[in-house]
C-alpha cells in the first residue's frame, strides 16, 4: 500500500501522521470514489446517506484487506458511523481532521 499514489498523498500532507492513521485516510478516500463512480458525478456531497455508505465502504475494506490495521482503528468508525447526524453538516473533510484527532490520540 505504500506505493499506492494516495498512500503517498496523505503521507506528504501528514508527515506527523501514523500510518493507522494514513491507511484509514486512504480508505476513505478510496471508498468516496467508488461511491462517486457507482452513484455518478450529480450527487450531494452532504447527504448523509452517502457519507454513511463512503465510511461504510472505508470500513470493510479495511477490514477484509489490512485487519491489523481495522482492529486498531474499529471503535473510530463505529463511533464516527453511529454519531452521523451530528457532525453530517460538516461533510468528508472534517472526517478527515478526526482522523488526524481522534485516531492522533488513540494511536500515539
Amino acid at each position: 500500500m505504500k506505493n499506492h499514489p494516495k498512500y503517498k498523498f496523505y503521507k506528504e500532507l501528514h508527515p506527523e501522521w501514523s500510518e493507522d492513521q494514513i491507511e484509514t485516510a486512504v480508505s476513505i478516500d478510496m471508498s468516496a470514489e467508488n461511491e462517486v463512480n457507482r452513484r455518478g458525478k450529480d450527487i450531494d456531497p452532504d447527504d448523509p446517506d452517502l457519507i454513511r455508505d463512503i465510511l461504510e465502504g472505508a470500513r470493510t475494506w479495511l477490514e477484509e484487506v489490512l485487519p491489523q490495521v481495522f482492529e486498531r482503528v474499529k471503535t473510530f468508525f463505529d463511533n464516527i458511523i453511529s454519531t452521523l447526524t451530528t457532525w453530517v453538516q460538516n461533510g468528508l473533510k472534517y472526517v478527515v481532521e478526526l482522523i488526524g484527532k481522534i485516531l492522533g490520540k488513540d494511536l500515539n
